[in-house]
């Protein structure tokens, strides 16, 4: 994280290493974290007090401050652990390659289609796990639903502008992508 020059790094667990929905980390520079704020309290005592000001403001270690409070989902945080391990066995610069070749895989095959405008830029240096995408004649979930019933998992993107989406993994070989790419020249026929 220090080779990125952030103060702080955050992201979600699940897409990318293939961690239980609703995981994340938060990583900070030792020196960033006394500018950071808790917005919602744990419940911690002592920490959920001096946000309500029924105790007087101290600093706190950064754990018991920022760390959620309630329910504790350790069976999540313990299945982390083993997506970090499995990352790690099969070593970064393998996974990002294996990424990398399957997504330009499929933004190949997808530009190639006369039917589809690709949104995602082909760049790999513009571009990683994610490939958004119109289908002419389809709306972006009507797409996904038909790509589902042919076994295929597709979504759609959580934006106001909506596009169909694919994002090849690790989990995927390149026959998913020429199968995903098939399907999806198969629809644009039965669209036209």
């Amino acid at each position: 994280m220090p080779e990125l020059g952030c103060d702080f790094f955050v992201a979600g667990c699940h897409k990318w290493i293939f961690g239980p929905r609703g995981t994340g980390l938060v990583w900070g520079r030792a020196e960033a974290w006394p500018e950071a704020t808790a917005t919602i309290p744990t419940f911690q005592e002592e920490a959920y007090g001096i946000w309500m000001g029924r105790l007087p403001a101290r600093d706190l270690p950064v754990a018991v401050a920022m760390t959620p409070g309630g329910f504790q989902s350790f069976e999540h945080r313990w299945a982390l652990d083993e997506a970090f391990r499995l990352h790690r066995a099969i070593g970064k610069p393998r996974v990002a390659a294996r990424i990398r070749e399957l997504n330009t895989r499929l933004k190949d095959g997808l530009a190639a289609m006369l039917h589809v405008t690709l949104h995602t830029p082909r760049d790999e240096k513009l571009s990683a796990g994610i490939v958004c995408f119109e289908v002419a004649g389809l709306e972006p979930f009507d797409f996904a639903r038909r790509l589902y019933e042919r076994g295929i998992v597709a979504s759609v993107t959580p934006y106001r502008t909506l596009y169909a989406r694919l994002a090849p993994s690790l989990l995927t070989s390149a026959e998913d992508v020429d199968r995903a790419l098939a399907e999806v020249g198969a629809l644009g026929k039965a669209s036209r």
